[in-house]
């Protein structure tokens, strides 16, 4: 039975919540302030997730979606939102994530944004027998064939628009660097330039997808840091994007990475002969670290998702080092971190947001933490 409601706010993952009785609901493509027709989901764990029916009365930050096909894709979750509203909303939930996880009120950082569209450099393109490439469709595994994406770099204009002939049937990793796709299978290695570097990379691995706003990514990085020292950690290093510029800074960069792969390339990219290059998963490697270890002067961490391991936290406890630079791609995880590093003796002294992908929810940040 469809019910009718008032938006109270965006919550992680750009859902409005609706109350209904006391029970929250989740309805992905609501906003605040709205007046809407949803349909109530099953209740799991004390709230249900619903679906949009009907936008009764619309938020003045609702814009028509600039794609045809947004909502049947499963790239994009906030195209029916300004982009200026993006960035104000991307910066409360931030703010949220760290009062609710991390039970500290933080002032609203800064975000750092660039092109809103033709901005993503890295796609994965699916295929099915006998039909054009696309993308999957939002909640299913069925394939959506575009022709066309407006978040996509230049570069893929006419791989997309033919439909992608040439690719497998499956998943298939695409990078476009100027105007030129690179496509998995057919092209071994890639070469991308950042901030005057020429990193080498792979189609089957990870690369930041936002090349306009990664010099300053990488700058914010290091401005965290000490401007010279003897010794400093990669941690998550994958092929080495931060390590090929703190090569720069430091005599020893530790680069610890558990791809094989990835780390063979981050031995292209972090130039110099005292560097070390660990194969294997941090949780492994901390566990492994010989008594005496020699100081450290910093600590970059770049971890997944979910964020870092009590292992690692517990190494960070000790205080290795008196600074740490902490890459996120996931406020949640990196305010229940910072929350869990301050109770061992750190501190947060800044904090900066990235905004990678436009359109969708997601944002990067960059926390600057200090020993106390």
């Amino acid at each position: 039975m469809n019910e009718t409601g008032v938006v109270e706010k965006l919550v992680s993952g750009g859902d409005g919540l609706v109350r209904r009785d006391g029970l929250v609901v989740f309805v992905p493509g609501a906003l605040p302030g709205e007046t809407i027709v949803y349909q109530p989901g099953p209740i799991k764990k004390g709230f249900s997730r619903g679906r949009l029916v009907e936008v009764l009365q619309a938020s003045p930050d609702r814009v028509k979606p600039a794609c045809a096909l947004y909502g049947r894709c499963g790239g994009c979750d906030f195209m029916h939102l300004s982009y200026e509203a993006q960035r104000r909303a991307k910066v409360v939930l931030v703010q949220e994530a760290f009062l609710r996880l991390g039970k500290k009120e933080i002032a609203p950082p800064d975000l750092v944004s660039g092109p809103p569209w033709a901005y993503r450099a890295r796609l994965q393109l699916h295929k099915a027998p006998g039909r054009p490439a696309g993308f999957m469709a939002r909640g299913s595994d069925r394939i959506v064939p575009v022709g066309a994406c407006p978040v996509a770099a230049p570069g893929f204009a006419d791989l997309l628009a033919s439909g992608g002939p040439e690719l497998p049937v499956g998943r298939t990793n695409t990078f476009a660097v100027a105007d030129q796709a690179f496509v998995e299978g057919k092209d071994a290695r890639i070469t991308i330039e950042v901030a005057g570097k020429r990193l080498a990379s792979s189609l089957d691995g990870f690369f930041q997808s936002n090349l306009a706003l990664l010099p300053d990514l990488v700058t914010t990085v290091l401005d965290a840091l000490p401007a010279r020292g003897h010794r400093v950690l990669d941690l998550y290093g994958g092929t080495g994007l931060f390590g090929a510029f703190l090569a720069d800074r430091f005599d020893t960069v530790v680069e610890v990475e558990q791809n094989p792969a990835a780390l063979a390339l981050a031995r292209l990219n972090v130039e110099g002969p005292l560097h070390e290059f660990h194969a294997m998963a941090l949780e492994t490697w901390v566990q492994r670290l010989p008594k005496g270890t020699p100081r450290l002067d910093a600590v970059v961490v770049d971890p997944p998702r979910t964020g870092l391991g009590p292992e690692v936290i517990a190494y960070l406890g000790k205080a290795p080092a008196p600074v740490l630079a902490y890459v996120s791609c996931n406020p949640d995880t990196l305010a229940r971190d910072v929350r869990n590093l301050e109770a061992a003796g750190w501190a947060m002294t800044s904090l900066k947001l990235f905004d990678f992908y436009p359109q969708t929810t997601h944002v990067e940040a960059v926390a600057r933490l200090v020993h106390t």
